[in-house]
């Protein structure tokens, strides 16, 4: 069995491989491939890289031998990237049971949804999508915390208000018990978040000496961005996040795929702590539980999202202050990217997929950034016809990112077909290529699941 130090080396290399592999190289040869997983020998001289190939058997045999040659660039690029004294031998292996597996999870998928759905109306505290107590783990997080050794929080990059909400709500908790915690992350506060109290907690600097780290909201290692390696100087890994694409490796996995948001399990673990839910940590919770629900109108609005809500507004969290502030007016710029968006939209599969981009030159000609994206996927919604909403967002050139949005699909499954995850109804993934090339092969991808292949 793997130890948890070969665990956590094999989720880097396989975030940093894959990462390579769709930004650095630039072989034609190499096609459409995921790295489905990485096996360190115990020495961590070796390491087993599985990958799952799309195409014909042509198409895989070159894709393979153009990995193999690739092999010592692929070593010189981690040895940039990560801190291991011996960057391991790398042995590709074709992983033939991806398609299989994938097949065998949308079944899991559906039954675990059903099971969510019994749970809400039954109305259960604490229960889990497959139907688990997570009592325990709760009580075993809160037992870590309440040890007072030093802690830092970590939430994903390009922070949402859940991560950002749920980070600064669990920050503010622990102060209560006399500790001092910092939110990490590798990229700023977005504006529309300032409004939270104390948002000045969430920084890119690491401290020097932690015991403890606590992961919030982030679905995968790679959503840590360059944070994710400072897990390695963590005594102690707790995880808490609630989308079904997570695979955990914490020393403690707190995964409830059936939470609304995770803000709803930091509300959780909060009363385990015995901390108080005064009026900033009310804002901070109440913020991350209702910009991930849509303010209660998405698919994953349950009735304990709606209770628990109703216990933030009780604590002090003022619901239209903060409806306004989180989804108020937008600038100048994000209006004119909104408008370069729409002009963009076309439809395929017989108008069952609405699709949009905004290019390098979409930003320049409107002068916004990423952060004025958000919302746009939720306009694309509006078109009637449509059961999956796809935006592709150029980060640079040939490098995008690509939201996907349906109330009948599971787009976290395709989002995974392409390295990404998310939940049933919302998901991403970031894709190199042409927007020609990506646009085809992602709309290839949701006709294939539309028709049921």
């Amino acid at each position: 069995m793997a130890t948890r130090r070969q665990n956590r080396v094999n989720h880097l290399l396989q975030q940093e491989i894959s990462e390579i592999i769709r930004v650095e190289l630039s072989d034609p040869d190499i096609g459409f491939t995921t790295i489905t997983g990485v096996e360190v020998s115990p020495d961590l001289r070796r390491a087993h890289v599985y990958t799952s190939i799309m195409g014909d058997e042509t198409e895989v045999r070159k894709t393979m031998a153009a990995l193999v040659r690739a092999r010592g660039l692929l070593r010189s690029q981690l040895g940039a990237r990560v801190h291991l004294k011996y960057i391991p031998e790398l042995i590709f292996e074709l992983d033939e049971t991806a398609r299989e597996a994938q097949r065998i999870e949308a079944l899991i998928g559906q039954f675990q949804r059903e099971e969510s759905e019994q749970d809400i109306a039954t109305g259960e505290r604490g229960q889990g999508s497959a139907g688990g107590n997570y009592g325990a783990t709760i009580a075993r997080i809160a037992e870590l915390l309440k040890a007072g050794q030093p802690t830092v929080i970590l939430i994903h990059r390009d922070p949402d208000g859940d991560a950002v909400g749920s980070g600064l709500a669990l920050s503010l908790a622990l102060e209560q018990l006399g500790q001092s915690v910092p939110v990490l992350c590798s990229d700023p506060v977005p504006a529309r978040y300032h409004f939270l109290p104390e948002t000045n907690r969430i920084t890119g600097t690491v401290p020097q000496d932690f015991a403890v780290a606590v992961i919030l909201d982030a679905g995968d290692y790679s959503q840590l961005g360059e944070l994710a390696d400072v897990l390695g100087r963590a005594g102690r890994v707790v995880w808490i996040d609630h989308h079904r694409t997570n695979q955990g490796g914490g020393d403690i996995d707190y995964l409830d795929v059936g939470a609304a948001a995770t803000a709803l399990q930091v509300y959780r673990v909060i009363e385990a702590l015995g901390a108080r839910i005064d009026q900033p940590i009310a804002t901070c919770l109440y913020c991350g539980l209702a910009t991930d629900t849509g303010f209660f109108t998405f698919e994953n609005t349950s009735a304990e999202a709606l209770a628990v809500a109703s216990e933030l507004v009780r604590a002090g969290a003022d619901s239209h202050w903060i409806a306004a502030q989180a989804q108020g007016r937008v600038g100048l710029a994000a209006a004119r990217l909104r408008g370069r968006a729409l002009a963009s939209v076309a439809t395929a599969a017989n108008g069952r997929i609405v699709h949009a981009a905004l290019t390098p030159g979409d930003f320049a000609a409107a002068g916004a950034s990423q952060e004025d994206t958000n919302t746009i996927i939720d306009l694309l919604k509006l078109i009637a016809g449509g059961e999956v909403q796809v935006l592709f967002k150029a980060v640079s050139h040939n490098h995008w990112r690509v939201s996907l949005r349906s109330g009948t699909k599971d787009v976290a499954a395709i989002a995974q077909q392409f390295g990404g995850g998310g939940h049933v109804p919302a998901a991403g993934c970031t894709i190199t290529g042409s927007l020609p090339e990506v646009r085809a092969r992602v709309l290839r991808a949701i006709t294939r699941a539309l028709d049921g292949r």
